[in-house]
């Protein structure tokens, strides 16, 4: 028998399935799955980070045009998607497919998300990364004059 509680962790499954497969190439595609009081966080941003945190439409907006702009072929692969007591919470794990570029450095990446889900969109996103492989590829694209700011974007 299918309680509520699973009924509603399926859907918002559904919710987080989406956002990983969204891609920032087309930043409207992750845009319409984030809930309008959103709030994403980099807890474990490295140091001269502007901004780590954005809240509400308006900044999430910004931050993934902006993130469309330095980032490239980022594609999550070996999501592993873990379910919480809590049918509105979830933890993922992920890697950077080959090829991920950030201002076109290589960018292997890995991640763990916690994502929680309300209304059918994403209201929180905490995104922890290791911190020196996102500052390598800064300071190698900044040694061959690429910086967000020559590329377009304003922020992290």
């Amino acid at each position: 028998m299918t309680t509520s509680a699973d009924t509603q962790r399926a859907q918002n499954r559904a919710v987080v399935e989406a956002f990983f497969a969204s891609n920032l190439d087309n930043p409207e595609e992750r845009i319409a799955l984030w809930h309008p009081e959103g709030v994403k966080e980099l807890p474990f941003a490295p140091a001269g980070i502007p901004q780590t945190r954005w809240e509400g439409r308006d900044q999430i907006v910004a931050n993934t045009v902006n993130n469309s702009g330095m980032f490239e072929n980022i594609v999550h692969t070996d999501l592993v998607i873990h379910e919480c007591v809590d049918p509105s919470l979830f933890v993922v794990t992920s890697r950077m497919a080959p090829g991920a570029r950030f201002l076109g450095e290589p960018y292997p990446q890995s991640f763990v998300h916690v994502l929680r889900v309300q209304d059918g969109a994403i209201i929180l996103q905490q995104e922890y990364f290791n911190a020196e492989i996102l500052a390598k590829a800064e300071h190698d694209a900044r040694a061959q004059g690429r910086t967000p700011l020559s590329r377009g974007a304003q922020g992290a």
